[in-house]
Order: C-alpha cells, then structure tokens, then sequence
C-alpha cells in the first residue's frame, strides 16, 4: 500500500512540475558558430556567427559570448564582445553566457533598424503561443524606446536587404511595457498570440518607424554615449500557452487574455479540464457589472458590443468559487 500511495505522490509532483516546451533551438545563444571577437561577427551574409540565429535584414546585428578574451591576452581593458564587460557596457548573461544585441533607433540616422531571425518548428495553426523575450538597454545608449516586437512568417525576412524598419504588423507588440531604460536588469517581456499559420521563423526588433516610437534621451549626459537606443536580448521562448499534460487540479489562475488591450473583441482561455460551468464577471472602473459570460469550454470571446473605452475588471468563477481575476483595456 505505501509504494502504491509513494507512486501516486511522485505521478502528482510530476503533473504539477509540468511546463510547457520552447520549440526555440538555441535559444540562449550559447551554440555559437565561432567565438565572436569583433562586432557584427558573420560568417556569411545574414548569419549571425551564433548557431542557428541570423540577420533578418542588411543591418549589423551583433553576437556576445564570454569566450572572447582575445582583447585581453593582448592588454586591453575589455573585450569587445565578451560577457559580461563589452563595448556597449557591463551586462550579465539572462541564461547561460551569451546574448545578442540590436539598434532600435539611432539619432540622425532614424529609418535604421537591426534584426534577429532565425528558423523554427511550424506553429500550429489556431493554437495559443505565449512569447517571451528578455532584454536589456545597454549601458552606452543615450536613448531608450518601447518598439520593441516579434514577427512570425512563413517565408523568413520580408526585405533581407533592408537597413531600415521591416513594414509588417508583427503578431507581437511589446509596446504595452513601456519604454524599457533599465540598465541593470533584464526585462522580461511576455505576450500571447493565436497562430493564423504554420509559421517556420522568427524575427525580433522594432516594427515602427521612428515618428510612432516613444524615444526617451535617457543618458544624454554621459559623455562616451552612443548617439541609440541598443539592447541587448536574450533567452527566447515561444511555448505553448496551455500544456496538453494532464493536470493535477480542475481549475486554475492560468488566465490568458488576448489581445489586451482590444478594439473590438478579445478572447479569454483558462484551464477547465472537466468542461464545468465558469462565469465571466466585467467590472468598470468604479465597480459596477457591466458583463456576464457563460462558458462550458476553456474559451470566452468578450465582445467590446458598446463598451466605452477605458480599464476593466474581471473575475472568472466556477462553483467551487474565484479562478482567477485580472484587468482589461478597451482602447
């Protein structure tokens, strides 16, 4: 009877461990073609010198790696791309000892624009992806933005000659977060979208030109700044947004609200292994109901249907009591 209830328990520590896979190969960079040791380190056009990982377009995209000590051997304070000291600044890796690094905006040169692509598994169609990247300014950049945001397609880079920015909607707008201006830590920057497609690749950067970016002159007394806004980016997750595993409880917090804000509608998913009945409960900003919606699956649509623009509540509720609650933006 004990190594019965012994294997239940290790089964149940198992479901609850459960984590959703990232089908990015390579996605700390740590595979590298060759140990860089010079910004902009191809080893053929577009390649990126880190296994896998290229340049989207014709700008200089750079690789960084703790191997490089090769300006050190020879007396030199620091190496240009080593980690975590390097031309731009002192940065420890997110994950591992390597990271990438990107222009998003330089001053009197605006259209210019750097990219990340490389290749992925293909996406399932109608299927939720939570995307995550982690990035972080640059100690050297005089300036700081919010346009950062990732583009899926089918057929890589939509201009791979390009220096400017790449005109296409990318499925992911991080511009919700904010201008991102923190030197010494690594934001973590998380959104979720529903594939339309069997998407093969993956580019990361700016989708906007310069006149719709909130471009903050964030270090302009520092006298050996650069005249950009130069981030420096890192552990690349696309996940699942649900795992398809068995889970150990019939319900949980695990809401996902998409898109959010929204114009005209949204979609809500939750976990409800056990097709109960949940209720969607919109609160406006001074408290006041203004929604019910019924649902027997793990998806609501929240149709905007005459609601003035502005922040919401909600809270989701089966009979055991509260999901799960979280906030919504109308625009």
């Amino acid at each position: 009877m004990k190594r019965v209830l012994l294997a239940l328990l290790v089964q149940l520590a198992a479901f609850y461990n459960i984590h959703a896979q990232n089908i990015v190969p390579n996605y700390s960079f740590e595979q590298a073609d060759s140990c860089p040791t010079a910004l902009n380190n191809r080893t053929y056009k577009y390649s990126l010198g880190c296994a896998g990982w290229g340049e989207a377009t014709n700008g200089t995209t750079d690789y960084y790696n703790a191997c490089d000590t090769a300006a050190i051997s020879i007396g030199k304070p620091f190496p240009i791309t080593g980690i975590p000291r390097n031309i731009w600044g002192y940065q420890n890796a997110n994950d591992g000892n390597a990271y990438t690094g990107i222009a998003m905006y330089v001053s009197g040169f605006s259209i210019y624009k750097e990219y990340l692509i490389r290749d992925i598994p293909p996406l399932e169609m109608d299927t939720a992806y939570k995307v995550t990247v982690h990035v972080s300014l640059a100690d050297s950049s005089r300036y700081a933005t919010d346009a950062m945001g990732v583009l899926f397609t089918t057929y890589g880079s939509p201009n791979q000659y390009a220096v400017g920015t790449l005109v296409e909607t990318p499925q992911i707008d991080y511009t919700s977060f904010g201008v991102i201006s923190d030197t010494s830590h690594w934001a973590t920057l998380t959104s979720v979208f529903v594939a339309d497609s069997a998407y093969t690749s993956i580019i990361i950067g700016g989708f906007k030109n310069s006149g719709d970016m909130i471009i903050l002159d964030y270090n302009s007394l520092h006298k050996a700044t650069a005249n950009a806004a130069y981030y420096y980016i890192d552990n690349v997750i696309v996940e699942k947004a649900f795992s398809t595993s068995v889970n150990a409880t019939a319900t949980s917090s695990n809401l996902i609200v998409y898109p959010n804000p929204f114009s005209d509608r949204a979609t809500l998913l939750f976990d409800n292994l056990y097709d109960e009945n949940h209720v969607l409960v919109l609160y406006n900003a001074i408290g006041q109901v203004v929604r019910k919606i019924e649902s027997v699956t793990n998806r609501m649509v929240i149709e905007r249907d005459g609601l003035p623009a502005g922040f919401y509540h909600y809270q989701l509720r089966n009979e055991k009591g509260m999901v799960g609650n979280g906030k919504l933006v109308i625009e």
